[in-house]
């Protein structure tokens, strides 16, 4: 009998839900499965109600977590319907809906709820088109709505039949969406913080629920620091819930999802070992509730849901779920009883379905690396046996950390199931070592793919360490530190000028200072510099800030016709120097171990920790730029500047600087080289010139 006749998928997930479209629709909630810490989430959100009067909330959670589906849960408890009540409580249990229930008394009618769904229109004008569907007042779809007229709006239906009505509930699904907009536009998200300062200043009549896939840090992670300071301010107007599922609550979703009439007999002491594996993390009788599916698979589905190739819930279900090669699905029919879906399957599965979005995830190095295992293990004339062992050791060696079941010989026993005896594995694990594509770890006992590399990268790197120690770190080319320019100036005068920017260690602070005065260093066209000084010690103290002050003070005495700007952190980074100085070892190593020529894997590694060092360093030098306290000139003028207040203060340095300098607010005639357009004019003129004065001298 084929297992697709005795085993099903139950409605725990049909699809992707939308609130704008399925609130308050019966069939939105049938099937859906609240794990606990979801359930708990809410709780807090209505202690929180209770308690402190706050009524501003974030959902935080990653693709697929459920969150939509929650929110239409939540609507549905605070529904003044008695149908919608019990739905809720269906989905939610008895008891976090009679929490909720306390902290927003639905009265008899219940709460009015707006859903709203992110779109690249403003908030304010989302929120007016909402209401203008909800026909709760008189309002167009297509009139303009500024932040004050929702905002009116919103207060204003709180507000309404407060004997009846429990308030006004707005849940703002993919609320991402309006951070995107707003940090890729440069607009303002202050409706948000008025909207949550209102809400909780309401005295419970309106609550906000804003649904994210990452923090607003995320959202504005490419903004200045002063307007990442300021989003970090609206989101504190709100408090932020993680709704996220932990792996014990993904395997009792998955055990609660497949239907099974007779589980294989065997399937109890399977998952008792595969438990033992775990430390007792992974309940056995939930392990064996996930029949077919072998419980080492059932470990792994949900560390695997959860990385940037998947999205949670939505790709554990759409796994089950869905008719694609080596699925789940296409496994039921094929399969007999006996069978079961081994994590070798699964690999099979990520790899005709998923192989490109893995590879271009943050797991694609170690992924790269057991295909091209593979790959070699068939060209030496592995077996099946050969293939089966790798591709559950890959599996387990990439999710341990979250699946709790580490690539130990007992796992691999256990993972190929009955495909193969206990001499098959053994003597296929001796022949991966032997051919170099499995290792050993000494430690742990367990195994690891073989990187194929026998070049010690720590001993060459202590080795480089060692000239390193002292000397003056070289900090040319890093930070992307891009020239200054003093747009106040070019605005009032004409004159675009600008100012190259530079970081030096501060041992090289006055050697810098005279080669940008000397226009030794100075890039063709520059007013000045501004160098930031890093201190290489631990810690500035104050002699030396004043000595590399003092440096400027003489050099800028001198009549050049070059301003230069010395700054300093405030808050000097010991990680700095010591990045910089990884960073010039890792680049020592590769240029001075010739046996590197034929081992790329070493390459690539080294490779890649350079440039994972360059990043933390623009880091690093960002937050220095924005902490530096800067003297001007006499080294006497100093201020503390942020990095976007760099271009105000070059201007007030180019405003000195070119004071009786002539206002000139053509672009053809205000450059450092002509365009051609320019070029070609001047010409002519000197043409009819020379033409102009012919027969009036005597030519030579």
């Amino acid at each position: 009998m084929p297992l697709s006749d005795k085993v099903r998928v139950g409605r725990a997930f049909r699809r992707a839900v939308r609130i704008d479209a399925d609130m308050g629709d019966p069939e939105s909630l049938r099937g859906f499965i609240c794990p606990p810490s979801s359930a708990s989430a809410l709780r807090s959100m209505a202690r929180h109600i209770s308690e402190t009067g706050q009524a501003a909330f974030t959902w935080t959670g990653p693709y697929g977590a459920g969150k939509s589906s929650l929110a239409v849960a939540l609507a549905s408890a605070v529904s003044g319907d008695s149908g919608d009540r019990k739905r809720a409580a269906a989905a939610l249990g008895e008891e976090t809906v009679e929490a909720i229930r306390r902290a927003m008394p639905p009265k008899s009618k219940g709460w009015r709820v707006l859903p709203i769904v992110g779109s690249r229109i403003s908030p304010a004008r989302a929120v007016g088109d909402g209401i203008a569907k909800s026909r709760w007042m008189r309002a167009s779809q297509n009139s303009e709505w500024s932040d004050e007229d929702a905002l009116d709006a919103l207060d204003a239906i709180s507000r309404r039949d407060p004997s009846k009505r429990g308030g006004l509930l707005v849940i703002i699904d993919e609320m991402g969406k309006f951070l995107e907009v707003a940090a890729y536009e440069g607009a303002d998200i202050h409706f948000f913080q008025q909207l949550a300062e209102m809400a909780s200043r309401s005295g419970g009549r309106l609550a906000v629920v804003g649904v994210l896939h990452q923090s607003f840090e995320e959202y504005s992670n490419r903004l200045s620091r002063e307007i990442r300071d300021e989003w970090a301010k609206i989101q504190g107007r709100f408090i932020d819930l993680s709704i996220d599922a932990s792996p014990d609550e993904t395997l009792a979703l998955l055990s609660r999802a497949i239907e099974s009439d007779a589980p294989s007999r065997d399937i109890a002491r399977l998952a008792e070992d595969v438990s033992d594996l775990t430390g007792g993390r992974a309940d056995s009788d939930t392990l064996a509730a996930c029949w077919p599916l072998h419980p080492i698979t059932a470990c792994l589905l949900g560390p695997i849901s959860r990385r940037s190739f998947g999205q949670n819930q939505r790709s554990l279900f759409g796994f089950l779920n869905s008719a694609e090669p080596k699925g789940f699905g296409d496994f039921l029919r094929d399969a007999e009883d006996g069978d079961i879906y081994t994590p070798s399957r699964l690999w099979e599965y990520l790899r005709v379905n998923l192989d490109q979005s893995i590879t271009a995830s943050p797991d694609g190095h170690r992924w790269t690396l057991a295909v091209d295992c593979m790959e070699r293990c068939r060209v030496k004339g592995g077996n099946d046996s050969h293939i089966s062992l790798l591709q559950s050791l890959a599996l387990l060696d990439m999710f341990e950390s979250r699946s709790g079941v580490a690539a130990s010989e007992r796992a691999l026993h256990l993972s190929l199931g009955d495909d193969f005896d206990k001499n098959e594995i053994e003597s296929a694990l001796s022949d991966l070592q032997e051919w170099s594509m499995v290792m050993r770890r000494r430690f742990s006992g367990s195994y690891g793919l073989y990187e194929g590399s026998d070049f010690d990268i720590e001993a060459a790197l202590d080795r480089e360490r060692e000239n390193l120690v002292s000397g003056p770190i070289d900090l040319a080319g890093f930070g992307n530190l891009k020239p200054v320019f003093a747009k106040r100036h070019h605005h009032d005068f004409g004159a675009l000028r600008w100012y190259d920017l530079m970081a030096v260690s501060m041992s090289n602070a006055e050697a810098a200072i005279e080669d940008f005065l000397s226009g030794t260093k100075l890039s063709p066209g520059a007013a000045g510099a501004f160098i930031l000084s890093i201190p290489e010690g631990v810690g500035t103290d104050r002699v030396s800030r004043e000595t590399a002050f003092e440096a400027l003070k003489r050099a800028s005495s001198e009549p050049a016709g070059i301003d230069i700007a010395l700054g300093i952190p405030e808050r000097p980074s010991r990680l700095l120097v010591s990045l910089v100085r990884e960073r010039e070892a890792l680049r020592l190593v590769l240029a001075n171990s010739p046996e590197l020529r034929g081992d790329r894997v070493a390459r690539d590694e080294i490779h890649s920790r350079i440039a994972d060092a360059e990043e933390r360093i623009e880091s690093e030098l960002e937050s220095a730029l924005d902490s530096a306290v800067w003297g001007f000139g006499d080294g006497e003028t100093r201020r503390r500047l942020r990095l976007s207040e760099l271009s105000s203060a070059a201007s007030d340095t180019a405003d000195k600087r070119f004071s009786e300098s002539p206002r000139v607010f053509s672009e053809l005639l205000n450059r450092i080289t002509p365009s051609s357009s320019a070029a070609s004019g001047r010409n002519a003129l000197m043409r009819r010139m020379v033409s102009h004065m012919k027969g009036k001298f005597d030519w030579e």
